[in-house]
């Protein structure tokens, strides 16, 4: 790439480092305060002036990064990155409206307005400087793609936040999973029979799943029946699902991100006696990291925190009076519509007794070396089209609760940082349309959660597990009122926790499948482990969950009790020995290759032999093979790992007539369970025998790695390939990990999130010195001391920074 330098007078702003221009001549003033780790601190005076300071600070830190969130967000990756980005760039258009996000823009107060003016003014001005020294700011990723980085405006962050982590965390549907896999039961098993197991196998409500919240409330159940809907072929529903995992990225399942972790705890709690909040978001491992550090000190903000891609609202932290933090909800905002074509023309639908044409509009995608591709986007009355089945005569729209209201809850969640108490938090929780259960603590010993998201009224006629009909017969209803959403506050056990698990008790939902066997029951066993709780104690719950085999508990009891029988070998014996000797935890041994004992063998080649027992007279052989994949993680694997669907159903099998979800088909084939059991273990253990030897003490399962992808999540890099930081062993930990506690009378907050805090290398390929600075401290389970209030942040500031506006 070919460099060039732009003069202080194209540039029309000082760039403090070669323009004659004096600083009291350049009006107002930002001051960006770096601690120990380079997280930045902004102070301004002013609305515009803040969110400038962060713009560039962000710019500063994360710009190749944040070049490729805004390419995604606005789907133009094709254009620096070439054909093949280019589906990608297609379904992002045929998701969203940018013109729409422009609008709400321009309906802001100007004081609103400012956040982002003022983002994009102190991004863009970052740019400049950049351009104008390419030979040493210019980010070395620019160079291997040979491209440059665009100036921001306004809308820019506005579509980050739209296109990259709504329509990724938070439009997720279950419903063509759902209807797929109806359809295969029953063109194998019958359509009685094959309706029966689908609610064997992906049941709407099991009540002996933990629940977040405790609540009385209880949804209505749907209707049961599809009969309303027309078949989706194969084709269709592959390519449905293909487009989910474009737009989704592989760390979903079936649609569904399994992120994050939270547990906040009130004084009597505590050994302390102090309220705790922590907080692990899961939104993946990347190089750099998925969250930004920052602090946010001026025009009513006055915070520690940290947020994905430098959104403008600072999603996990505190403002030294309270705390807060969120996991993703699980209640259910978006549907999935089916539409039934006009068989004389594929452009028109049925709705309301007539067929209607598609809104329809061109989008042209440039697309780099080559001509811009044309695209056609079509919308129904419910929302964007995302595919036509002509075979079934059929369409298929995506409709979202918070559509229109993108900007809205972005400055719900904004404000709630600058809330004091449990009701000021709640009021901005009421702007936020997207499902997310939010967590809080105050220095006055309150700690509560709330299921946040508009939720429809549906018709009882829809199932809400499936598509609904588009033809008018199934529109919403309206939306309820925020008091009907699930909260609590200031529960009488002391503590909340959440590890993605079930909202509360009467949770209806396409994509609600909890269980007994949830990971969130690590995170209970910990908390319900002593009457008090240290620091330490709370902190290093996330260790303990990170390492757990998420199996292990529900069923290493029936295998002891099968290996401990009169009747059985010695060499059954040693089994047991081995598993009565394990806390089911994934221990890494010295080298870091192996995990301890025998015993996570063992409980892996039993798990699978038992879905092959239970599953395999049932189930489709590509549909088990499917749910045998992802019974552990794998090297390098993007998601957050979960018990595995096949775990449940034996779980569900074991317990026979009193399972908490009806068995109409009897798995054990009328067996007794501790037959089951044992013949599994029996194959599990001549498996182990054949592929390890008659030596239990070889018996051992290789570390699973873990890997900081320069990718992200939807395969587009954001960073350096050839500085993309790997780690030895794989742990089920938060993408950044932080907690907040109150100590003499203030808050204290501790943090990780590696690599770093910086992405920045250099042209010549130098790393920043905070480019991976944090793993260390990730490694170890460990963390930083994060400024909170302004004589903690002056007694950490490493270095500052003045720039003018």
């Amino acid at each position: 790439m070919k460099f060039w330098k732009l003069s202080c007078s194209v540039l029309g702003v000082s760039l403090l480092f070669g323009c004659a221009i004096s600083p009291s001549d350049l009006g107002n003033q930002v001051t960006i305060k770096r601690d120990t780790y380079g997280v930045p601190h902004i102070y301004a005076k002013d609305t515009y002036g803040l969110f400038y300071g962060y713009g560039y600070a962000i710019a500063t830190d994360r710009l190749f990064q944040m070049e490729m969130a805004k390419r995604i967000g606005q789907g133009r990756v094709a254009e620096v990155l070439g054909r093949d980005y280019l589906s990608l760039d297609e379904v992002t258009h045929s998701r969203f409206d940018p013109k729409s996000i422009t609008t709400q823009l321009s309906q802001l107060s100007d004081e609103d307005r400012q956040i982002f003016k003022g983002y994009a003014a102190g991004f863009t001005k970052r740019v400049e400087e950049v351009l104008a020294s390419p030979e040493t700011l210019l980010p070395k990723e620019f160079i291997d793609y040979d491209f440059l980085p665009t100036v921001w405006q306004e809308e820019d962050i506005a579509l980050v936040w739209v296109g990259l982590i709504l329509n990724r965390f938070f439009a997720t549907s279950s419903e063509i999973a759902n209807l797929t896999l109806l359809e295969r039961l029953r063109d194998t098993l019958g359509e009685d029979l094959g309706r029966d197991f689908y609610e064997q196998v992906k049941w709407l409500n099991d009540p002996s799943a933990p629940v977040i919240i405790q609540s009385e409330h209880q949804e209505v159940r749907s209707q049961t029946t599809t009969t309303y809907l027309s078949s989706l072929s194969q084709h269709t529903a592959s390519y449905l699902l293909e487009k989910d995992r474009l737009a989704l990225g592989d760390a979903f399942i079936n649609g569904v991100p399994t992120a994050s972790n939270a547990w906040v705890l009130r004084a009597e709690k505590t050994q302390e006696g102090v309220p705790v909040l922590y907080n692990g978001p899961q939104q993946g491992w990347y190089t750099p990291a998925m969250t930004y550090g920052v602090g946010l000190h001026g025009a009513g903000y006055d915070l520690t925190g940290l947020t994905p891609v430098g959104l403008p609202a600072i999603l996990f932290g505190t403002n030294g009076k309270i705390a807060w933090g969120s996991t993703v909800g699980s209640l259910d905002t978006n549907d999935v519509y089916q539409l039934k074509l006009n068989p004389n023309n594929p452009k028109e639908y049925l709705y309301n007794g007539k067929y209607i044409p598609f809104e329809h509009k061109q989008v042209s995608i440039p697309v780099k070396g080559e001509r811009e591709k044309l695209i056609d986007v079509y919308k129904s009355k419910q929302g964007f089209v995302s595919a036509f089945d002509l075979e079934s005569k059929t369409a298929y729209a995506n409709r979202r609760s918070w559509e229109g209201l993108e900007i809205e809850t972005l400055l719900g969640w904004a404000e709630a940082a600058k809330a004091t108490s449990w009701d000021e938090f709640m009021e901005q929780a009421k702007r936020v349309a997207v499902s997310i259960t939010w967590f809080y603590a105050d220095k006055n010993n309150n700690i509560g959660a709330a299921g946040l998201g508009r939720l429809p009224i549906r018709s009882e006629q829809q199932h809400i597990q499936f598509p609904a009909v588009g033809d008018g017969t199934m529109e919403w209803l309206g939306f309820y009122d925020f008091d009907h959403n699930p909260k609590i506050l200031n529960p009488t056990n002391g503590y909340i926790a959440s590890w993605n698990n079930k909202i509360f008790s009467g949770l209806l939902a396409d994509s609600a499948h909890f269980s007994y066997v949830d990971r969130v029951q690590e995170l209970l066993v910990e908390l319900e482990a002593k009457e008090k709780l240290t620091q330490d104690e709370i902190w290093g719950i996330d260790n303990k969950g990170a390492w757990a085999d998420l199996h292990a508990r529900y069923f290493v009891p029936y295998i002891i009790q099968a290996a401990s029988k009169a009747n059985m070998p010695d060499f059954f014996q040693q089994v047991a020995v081995e598993l009565e000797g394990w806390d089911y935890k994934l221990i890494p041994d010295e080298t870091k290759s192996y995990y301890q004992g025998a015993a996570p063998a063992i409980m892996r080649a039993w798990l699978e032999e038992m879905a092959h027992l239970l599953l395999s007279p049932v189930l489709p052989k590509d549909i088990l093979e499917g749910y045998l994949s992802d019974l552990y993680i794998s090297n390098d694997d993007p998601r957050s790992a979960q018990p595995a669907l096949v775990a449940k159903l034996v779980w569900n099998a074991l317990q026979g007539e009193e399972s908490s979800v009806l068995q109409t088909i009897d798995l054990l084939q009328g067996q007794a369970a501790s037959d089951v059991v044992l013949q599994a273990l029996k194959n599990a253990v001549a498996s182990l025998i054949k592929q390890h030897g008659e030596n239990i003490d070889d018996w051992r399962v290789p570390v699973a790695t873990m890997l900081f992808s320069h990718q992200s999540a939807v395969r587009v890099p954001w960073g350096d390939k050839d500085n993309e930081v790997r780690t030895p062993v794989y742990g089920n930990t938060g993408s950044s990990s932080y907690m907040v506690s109150l100590m003499g009378g203030k808050f204290t907050m501790c943090s990780v999130t590696a690599p770093g805090q910086s992405g920045f290398v250099s042209p010549d390929g130098v790393t920043h010195p905070h480019y991976k600075d944090q793993v260390p401290l990730f490694e170890a389970y460990s963390c930083k001391k994060d400024p909170v209030g302004e004589k903690q942040i002056k007694k950490a500031i490493h270095s500052q920074q003045k720039i003018f506006y």
